[in-house]
């Protein structure tokens, strides 16, 4: 029987569109969890992971990119609001910024309203992507990061190449505290299945679909059901806004949505290693928008104006 001390908490990871913080957490877990695309605002809602080791249970939250909403969109303003509440609830937060941008105005107004927030957390920066910026600038991102006073410390990492990420958990864990493990040792994630795979489907149509598509496309898992031969059986709404949009995700003679549903398929039967029968339908609906039980469906809490 081990007399070690153990620690357990929340890392919120924070930061604008694309910065790369769902690589990041996928990275950690050494799972996919969070769904990953360039398109911006990929990520809707906060998925958790989690990281057991070295005595210390590191429960991540990769958050919707922070931007400022559109006031009059339900979906935005819950967006943002789930990823504040993150920050608020968390032991640790860690911004992640695009190294390529650096501290540019949508940063800066981040970290302005973070600095605004009612409970001081240890905040944490990560300049990830520096694989691809010249070594020579990053001194003055350095410096103009630590000039401002407000990191506990800021780290120079490639989530996508694997550079410099575990050496920030070390780093993490003394400001997590003293807790027996929240969660069994073996879980990665206690985001419902149902839930990862409509994100999983969405990632695919989103790569998929490229501009085709506009940012109002969701999907919903309506039944998920592990059958007596092992195989697990799921059936998904594709909501689109328009009929247009809808032509558009089928394809011609449906080769989109055979498509999207064969690289999803692929993704799901090996994340849970298993056969996976998956049954996609796509239907217009323009409420789902504004919806506050489609929101809560999705893992967001709405908003409310």
């Amino acid at each position: 029987m081990t007399t070690d001390i153990t620690r357990a908490g929340f890392v919120a990871i924070i930061g604008a569109p694309n910065a790369g913080k769902s690589t990041l957490m996928n990275l950690l877990i050494g799972q996919k969890i969070a769904i990953v695309s360039p398109k911006v605002q990929t990520t809707r809602v906060n998925m958790k992971g989690i990281l057991t080791r070295d005595n210390t249970q590191y429960i991540f939250v990769d958050t919707p990119g922070i931007y400022k909403p559109n006031e009059k969109k339900l979906l935005d303003r819950s967006m943002v609001a789930a990823a504040w509440q993150a920050g608020h609830d968390a032991d640790v937060v860690l911004m992640v910024v695009d190294a390529q941008s650096g501290l540019n105005e949508k940063n800066m107004t981040i970290l302005e309203e973070y600095q605004n927030q009612p409970k001081s957390t240890p905040l944490f920066l990560a300049f990830n992507k520096v694989d691809m910026v010249d070594k020579e600038k990053l001194l003055p991102l350095l410096q103009k990061a630590h000039d401002m006073g407000i990191f506990k410390e800021i780290f120079l990492i490639s989530a996508k190449k694997n550079d410099g990420v575990f050496d920030m958990l070390d780093r993490f864990a003394p400001h997590l505290p003293e807790s027996p493990y929240l969660y069994d040792e073996e879980e990665l994630t206690d985001v419902p299945m149902r839930l990862i795979a409509a994100e999983m489907t969405r990632e695919k149509a989103f790569r998929l679909l490229n501009q085709e598509i506009p940012y109002g496309l969701a999907v919903e898992t309506v039944q998920y059901i592990s059958q007596e031969n092992g195989s697990i059986r799921i059936d998904q709404n594709i909501l689109v806004e328009r009929e247009a949009h809808r032509k558009i995700v089928l394809g011609k003679n449906g080769s989109k949505i055979k498509e999207i549903g064969r690289k999803s398929r692929m993704d799901l039967s090996k994340m849970l290693g298993c056969p996976v029968h998956l049954y996609l339908k796509v239907k217009v609906n323009d409420k789902w928008l504004t919806s506050h039980s489609f929101m809560r469906e999705i893992g967001l809490e709405p908003e409310i104006k």
